[in-house]
């Protein structure tokens, strides 16, 4: 069996609207959107900014779990356009709000108490970008308080 290699993307930093709109309990369970207000991303391959607009429509399940269903617009440092769309999932989240009201995880140790993995998909029409279109990307997340940060790895 063949193990899974990565290489580094970028990390991203999404900035959000506090409160959140809470939606309630419906189909799919308890529905929270968060708005993107704006944010940063760095890296050797990709960086710019968070553009404000975006959101996150998820779901919250009776297991305490947090289903992501995110799009975000990124503007590169050179002004190319890369809609990102994301799946993910945040669990537990009674942790993630304890560990969100100071800022996040304080440690390694907190860290690994939470799960928060998503799947990236990048889409672009700018030539200079367009290898974007073409990769497989997972993320690994923190819950900051008021932001999400994410470390983003293609997978090879």
């Amino acid at each position: 069996m063949q193990n899974p290699a990565f290489r580094y993307l970028c990390t991203y930093r999404a900035d959000l609207n506090e409160p959140q709109q809470m939606i309630g309990k419906a189909h799919f369970g308890r529905r929270m959107i968060a708005v993107l207000t704006g944010g940063v991303v760095e890296g050797e391959r990709l960086r710019g900014r968070i553009v404000p607009g975006g959101g996150d429509w998820a779901t919250i399940d009776e297991n305490d779990t947090l289903r992501l269903d995110a799009r975000v617009t990124m503007e590169t440092h050179d002004g190319a356009l890369i809609f990102v769309s994301y799946r993910g999932v945040l669990r537990p989240m009674s942790k993630v709000r304890e560990y969100s009201v100071r800022g996040g995880p304080a440690n390694d140790a907190e860290r690994a108490q939470v799960y928060f993995r998503t799947t990236p998909i990048f889409e672009t029409g700018d030539e200079r970008y367009a290898w974007l279109n073409n990769i497989v990307a997972v993320g690994l997340g923190d819950s900051i308080g008021g932001a999400v940060r994410y470390n983003v790895f293609e997978v090879l």
